[in-house]
């Protein structure tokens, strides 16, 4: 069953969805900001931080404790005096009064904590039987008899507020056991629920007398996750695959219900049936270009399909064997050519001193020609329908508009890793250099959405450059949403070119 399934479920009994949501913090008491939502003037404002906040962190400390539900007439008595202090806070009703109704507020909430804390030693069973089956979704699952639990539940932690112990540990009993069931009966709600409603369904519709056998068997792998969660709630694998069976089995019951009274109802004959079983395997045949024959049934056409596909699993691994061997290479030739360009680096440093001290026009040009070089080894690295390499003042850019990302996302797709390791290769070349990741949005969709993206998506291609390069570089993440646009936002193909990551290098030799 899906969410909004259960959802709809839920809805029916507002009573019941109201405590859930109050169970698990969506709702209820217990926040300590103003629940009137009224704005207050700052100063009020100014009294409130002064008067509010011993109580306030009193709150917090009730929360963690869930004293909510382990002292409930005293935190509901808290409550009640602690909204009676915003009111005399809103309305101006004098300091003397909010101190009152705050001094209420916190002897009842001591009280609250001295009882939460009491009730952690008292109930510690019954407080672990309930936190499992609200992990089991009880609330949702099996909503009647969570109710019937959180009523018995309540009553033992009245019981211990009142100071009952005993009645308190009785009753408290009483509700470890009702939880316990309520959790298991979740738990296979949880399972099988989607296979109990369509095997529901074919019994409605009688689908079990066109096929009892198919019926039968989902109707057993039902009982036997029934019986496997009662035996070990916990130990969920083999009874989560076997609920999924029974319901794709009580689906099937269904579907074979619909064909064979679509066959009664059209006559067909045996031998209709049999060229309809023929048609899926004929169509896999032709595709896979082989050629099938059904006069000696099926098994033939099946063990000849088999080896097609067997072939061609054969034949894309040693493809891919051939491919990873080119990689293997290329990544060698890239070693190689990131050593020649360290040994480039450093005749361009050394050059540059020449032309600092004696201005000299030849090492200049000697200068150019190795930037130049250096620019034609990381073009090397990246194909150029992934990215452009060009020079921006002293930096090397790569734009890489070959790398995408889904609509509104910052995740890499795996399709992207070889592009991304060619350029860890580019950046390898410059072991001396500064690297900045930037990323870039066009300016459809508001402009906090677009510089949040742009900054995800610049921080994941860091990341993912940090976690595989295996050396340390100097490596910074931004975004700049739609502010730097390299073409047009009103084409589609403008739009695109803009949404870009730009790994900017910036070489040792550029300072």
């Amino acid at each position: 069953m899906d969410t909004n399934t259960l959802l709809n479920k839920v809805a029916k009994v507002p009573v019941i969805l109201s405590l859930f949501l109050i169970t698990i913090g969506i709702g209820g008491c217990g926040s300590s900001e103003p629940v009137t939502g009224t704005t207050l003037s700052q100063e009020q404002q100014n009294i409130r931080n002064e008067l509010f906040q011993e109580v306030d962190s009193k709150l917090e400390t009730l929360k963690s404790l869930d004293a909510s539900v382990l002292s409930p007439s005293n935190y509901e008595t808290g409550m009640e005096h602690y909204r009676m202090a915003e009111q005399h806070l809103i309305r101006n009703r004098g300091v003397d009064r909010i101190e009152s109704a705050l001094q209420q507020a916190m002897s009842a909430f001591n009280r609250a904590e001295e009882t939460s804390n009491l009730a952690e030693v008292t109930f510690r069973s019954a407080i672990e039987a309930r936190n499992s089956a609200l992990d089991a979704k009880a609330p949702v699952f099996s909503s009647e008899n969570w109710l019937r639990a959180e009523s018995q539940f309540r009553t033992a932690a009245e019981s211990l507020e009142a100071g009952n112990v005993n009645r308190a540990r009785n009753q408290a009993q009483t509700a470890e056991s009702q939880f316990r069931a309520v959790e298991l009966e979740a738990i296979k709600a949880n399972f099988l629920d989607d296979a109990r409603e369509s095997l529901r369904l074919a019994e409605a519709e009688q689908a079990q007398r066109n096929a009892p056998k198919t019926f039968a068997k989902a109707k057993a792998e039902i009982e036997m996750v029934e019986q496997m969660l009662s035996e070990d709630r916990y130990d969920t694998q083999e009874a989560g695959r076997l609920a999924e069976l029974a319901a794709y089995r009580a689906s099937h019951v269904r579907y074979l219900h619909r064909e064979i009274t679509r066959l009664r109802s059209e006559n067909a004959t045996f031998e209709d049936l049999f060229l309809k079983a023929e048609e899926p395997l004929d169509r896999i045949a032709e595709t896979m270009e082989v050629e099938v024959r059904f006069d000696s049934g099926f098994d033939a056409p099946a063990e000849a399909i088999i080896e097609a596909v067997t072939a061609r699993l054969a034949d894309k691994d040693n493809r891919i064997g051939a491919a990873q061997e080119q990689i293997r290479n290329l990544r060698m030739e890239n070693e190689s050519q990131a050593s020649r360009l360290r040994e480039q680096q450093s005749e361009i440093s050394m050059l540059r001193s020449q032309i600092d001290a004696k201005g000299d026009l030849a090492a200049l040009l000697e200068v150019q020609r190795k930037r130049d070089e250096a620019i034609q080894n990381v073009r090397n690295l990246i194909p150029p329908n992934d990215g452009d390499v060009f020079l921006d003042g002293n930096n090397i850019l790569i734009r890489l508009h070959g790398l995408t990302f889904p609509v509104g996302q910052s995740t890499i797709e795996p399709k992207f890793f070889d592009l991304l390791r060619r350029v860890q290769d580019a950046i390898r070349l410059f072991p001396d250099g500064r690297i900045a990741i930037e990323g870039h949005t066009d300016s459809s969709g508001s402009l906090e959405l677009n510089q949040r993206l742009s900054e995800e998506r610049a921080d994941a291609v860091a990341q993912y450059i940090r976690a595989n390069i295996g050396t340390e570089f100097p490596l910074r993440s931004m975004g700049f949403g739609p502010e730097r646009p390299v073409a047009s936002n009103e084409t589609e193909v403008g739009r695109a070119r803009n949404r870009r990551i730009d790994v900017v290098i910036t070489p040792a030799w550029a300072d």
